[in-house]
């Protein structure tokens, strides 16, 4: 019951996130670029200084799933998703569909491997699954805030927005649901930690630098630009926030 309470808070964490959409009445095209900015600087930084070092601590062949991550994306994107131009969907609306397809799928595939990774790290250890958890609470805000803003960038409705948020929290608890079904059967190990991680910091490379970062840099707006920074801030700041109720949640 612990560890479903658990995912219950890192699925609502998704929501919370996706509300942020909410906080502004109507949006400017500067502003939906700030969020595309941040949105970056956030998951390049989680991929960075969290999820590969803590991959490849587990499993020195972590590399290569983190290449299998980002690969998969590509190969959807430009293959399965032809018309998928995201620096075009900012301008102007057509093809919006496609053009949040990749993302969202990426990101879905991240949120189910949270609620994966969460139930397999306490069965594995109590003290690894706590370490999991603040891990995964630690992005799982910031997750929620980029796939509302990509999805309301694109598509221009907040209820869209919004209801992404909503997919990554059912996301999250579908993995947590898989894993406990599948921990009936099998011992989890550290293995399937290191790949869910692999591909998760895979795919967030893809989204911040291949579809974000484009995007960014097209505006040549040096204010938007810095925003990129302003999410590797805000991903330390909420660092040291879980850090400090870290005690309260053991």
């Amino acid at each position: 019951m612990d560890i479903l309470f658990y995912v219950l808070t890192a699925a609502f964490a998704n929501v919370l996130g996706g509300l942020v959409i909410f906080l502004k009445k109507n949006w400017s095209r500067r502003g939906l670029n700030g969020l595309m900015a941040l949105s970056a600087g956030i998951l390049f930084t989680i991929a960075i200084i969290d999820l590969i070092p803590e991959a490849l601590e587990m499993h020195e062949s972590s590399a290569v799933y983190i290449v299998i991550g980002f690969g998969l994306i590509f190969l959807f994107q430009h293959f399965l998703a032809p018309h998928f131009h995201f620096g075009e969907e900012i301008h102007k609306h057509s093809h919006s569909k496609s053009s949040t397809l990749g993302a969202l799928l990426g990101m879905l595939i991240h949120t189910f491997f949270d609620g994966l990774s969460i139930v397999a790290s306490f069965k594995i250890d109590e003290r690894i699954g706590f370490v999991v958890l603040i891990g995964v609470l630690l992005h799982k805000i910031p997750d929620g805030l980029t796939i509302s803003s990509i999805i309301f960038t694109s598509l221009g409705s907040k209820k869209k927005a919004i209801g992404s948020a909503f997919l990554l929290a059912i996301s999250t608890l579908v993995g947590a649901i898989v894993a406990l079904s599948l921990t009936q059967f099998f011992t989890v190990n550290n293995s399937l930690l290191s790949i869910t991680l692999s591909l998760t910091a895979g795919i967030f490379l893809y989204i911040a630098t291949a579809d974000l970062l484009p995007v960014v840099s097209a505006t040549e707006d040096r204010p938007i630009i810095l925003f990129f920074f302003m999410g590797i801030i805000l991903y330390f700041l909420l660092h040291w926030i879980l850090k400090q109720i870290a005690p309260v949640v053991h």
